[in-house]
């Protein structure tokens, strides 16, 4: 699997190279959410011509809980995530998820540590002070959103997926064994304004590689130091 990471503005800015169909349907949109849908989809377009010679974007279509995916068969998979700044793209010949997130103040963190958080991990995070709980909360926000594009079932399943913070494993019914959660942070990677955590689904033990897109160009560069490598555990449960 390939991990592209790019600003908005440089995705945006090779949008040219996308048909006339795509800015189309994009022109009802939000100038922002015009930037980064048709960023990502640039974004996409290079990295198929760069590493599987595919020259014009083929035809998108999504699952039924929104998953975009090709059309045919015969394309790879691929996964897109942005926040802020920032837009991510993953590619690769197996399903495959990805989300980015900065590190942020969220308004209601509470409801959300009770909304999706396991009893386990909600008892592990009262131990914590305030800024050590926003850290981790992003960190497992970004191995959920992660999981629930591998499964392409969306939001519905957030709830589903439970992590075991000190084991390293996380329970999900929908994803394969053998499924691994990589966590990363990506302030080594680009001068990015503010902390950034990156999640990424792998098999067990298969490394993925990281390039910046820059200019119009895709350059490979150092993979960043995985902190935390989540394996789904062997009983997964369903609620």
């Amino acid at each position: 699997m390939k991990i592209i990471l790019s600003t908005i503005e440089d995705a945006y800015a090779e949008s040219h190279v996308l048909k006339k169909e795509w800015h189309d349907f994009a022109s009802s949109f939000s100038f922002n959410r015009q930037k980064s849908f048709l960023g990502g989809r640039a974004l996409l377009q290079e990295s198929l011509s760069e590493f599987y010679g595919v020259d014009s974007l083929p035809q998108i279509t999504t699952l039924s809980h929104g998953k975009p995916v090709f059309f045919e068969s015969r394309y790879p998979f691929f996964n897109i995530s942005h926040s802020s700044k920032l837009i991510c793209l993953a590619i690769g010949d197996r399903e495959l998820g990805l989300d980015v997130e900065y590190i942020k103040p969220r308004r209601n963190i509470e409801g959300l540590k009770k909304r999706i958080l396991s009893d386990e991990e909600y008892e592990y995070f009262e131990r914590l002070g305030e800024a050590d709980q926003l850290t981790l909360f992003t960190s497992l926000w970004t191995l959920r959103e992660c999981l629930i594009k591998v499964s392409g079932r969306g939001l519905v399943d957030i709830s589903s997926i439970a992590a075991d913070i000190e084991q390293r494993t996380f329970d999900y019914f929908s994803v394969p064994e053998g499924t691994e959660v990589n966590i990363i942070r990506l302030d080594s990677v680009q001068n990015h304004d503010g902390a950034a955590f990156l999640s990424y689904s792998s098999r067990a033990g298969v490394e993925s590689d990281f390039y910046v897109f820059r200019k119009g160009r895709i350059i490979r560069t150092d993979n960043p130091e995985i902190l935390y490598r989540y394996l789904k555990s062997n009983v997964s449960r369903q609620s």
